[in-house]
């Protein structure tokens, strides 16, 4: 049974980890001030981390673990005090969503895969607290400047103490007092479940990815037994991002109560249902031909959202934020299931591998959806019907 000590610290990984990054999006309306589309956040806040993670990946086990702690406190924390400035002066500003990016990029290759030490239980409230930071950057930050009028530039320096969070958790966490993850492969073998390609039971062997050395071209073979897995989270983090980034801002109610918040307050309602969703590990484990399910979701959520964008056809705020809350979860789901069954299907030479890239999927799925945001929200915008 992996210990409590270590669940708390991967809960707060991804909660600090990623209150940055959601932290950016949920500010970048504001940040942009009509001057550029909001999905230029998206790019600037998907680029970066992108990058590390094609590049990271391959040298990975070369690098010692508290250099990859530092590097992500002292990235954040800059990228924290550039986006401050943002409302100075814009490409200041961008230049902190860069580095706050990179900061998540470097996190979450390193913890994803520091995370393949421990039990799954690890990997489940990692992404618990990724949602969690979701959840609650957007809702402080919609509380805090949109309802009590507070200054952006303050809310965004009260948060500087996360990345030292970061650090402080990694020092407590132990993989030496940690079951790890043979035990679990074993029993979902015996309830029927297929653990890896081939049908055969994990086998009883100490190898970890630091002992076992398997050629890149060994590495990337065996991500064709997780090819669904990585097919299913492209398309539920696209099509969440984009509508997001680039529908939702188009979505407005004039003339009421709630003119001009209803783009930070879809943030909290996406993120709300994404928090359940990423938290959905802990209650039960989805089979992985019922993925699909959400995976139809969130699709068909899309095509929704971009109907109201341009015909308007929905005039309840609270309705459409509940809408959201739906897509959230639906996309949590199967984001967090994927990684889970990515962990469970590996064998574990490949399985540090194989998780990275699973990362990196889900930063290619957002890196795309900025692009499609581009000219998706200017098109929208064409053709509205109100």
């Amino acid at each position: 049974m992996e210990p409590q000590i270590n669940k708390v610290c991967f809960l707060f990984f991804g909660f600090s980890n990623y209150f940055g990054f959601f932290l950016m999006l949920s500010a970048a309306k504001s940040m942009m001030k009509g001057v550029a589309a909001t999905s230029t956040v998206l790019f600037c806040d998907i680029t970066p981390k992108l990058i590390v993670k094609i590049v990271l990946p391959f040298v990975q086990d070369k690098i010692k673990d508290i250099v990859y702690i530092l590097a992500i406190v002292v990235l954040s924390t800059v990228g924290y005090i550039l986006a401050s400035f943002s409302y100075q002066n814009m490409y200041l500003g961008l230049g902190g969503v860069v580095l706050t990016s990179a900061a998540t990029g470097v996190g979450d290759v390193f913890l994803c895969g520091y995370s393949t030490r421990f039990s799954t239980k690890a990997i489940g409230h990692y992404m618990s607290g990724s949602g969690l930071a979701s959840l609650f950057s957007s809702l402080l930050f919609a509380l805090l400047v949109d309802v009590l009028n507070c200054n952006p530039k303050y809310v965004i320096y009260s948060f500087l103490a996360l990345p030292f969070l970061l650090l402080e958790c990694f020092l407590i966490s132990s993989e030496y007092h940690s079951p790890g993850q043979q035990d679990e492969s074993k029993a979902l073998a015996k309830t029927g479940y297929e653990v890896l390609s081939d049908n055969s039971v994990y086998t009883e062997q100490i190898s970890t990815a630091d002992s076992t050395q398997a050629s890149t071209k060994d590495k990337f073979k065996a991500l064709l037994k997780s090819a669904y897995l990585y097919i299913i989270t492209l398309l539920v983090i696209t099509a969440e991002y984009t509508i997001n980034q680039s529908i939702n801002p188009v979505i407005e109610f004039p003339n009421t109560t709630w003119s001009g918040k209803y783009f930070t307050f879809s943030q909290v309602a996406g993120n709300l249902g994404s928090f359940f969703g990423k938290s959905s590990l802990s209650c039960f484990k989805c089979p992985r031909w019922l993925l699909l399910l959400p995976t139809s979701i969130v699709l068909l959520l899309f095509v929704f959202y971009s109907c109201e964008a341009v015909f308007h056809f929905i005039n309840e705020f609270w309705l459409l934020l509940c809408f959201g809350v739906v897509y959230g979860f639906a996309s949590g789901t199967a984001k967090t299931q994927s990684f889970f069954w990515v962990q469970i299907e590996q064998k574990e030479e490949h399985k540090k591998f194989a998780v990275s890239f699973m990362t990196f999927t889900a930063s290619f799925a957002v890196f795309v959806a900025s692009l499609i945001g581009f000219g998706y929200e200017g098109f929208l915008e064409r053709q509205k019907r109100w």
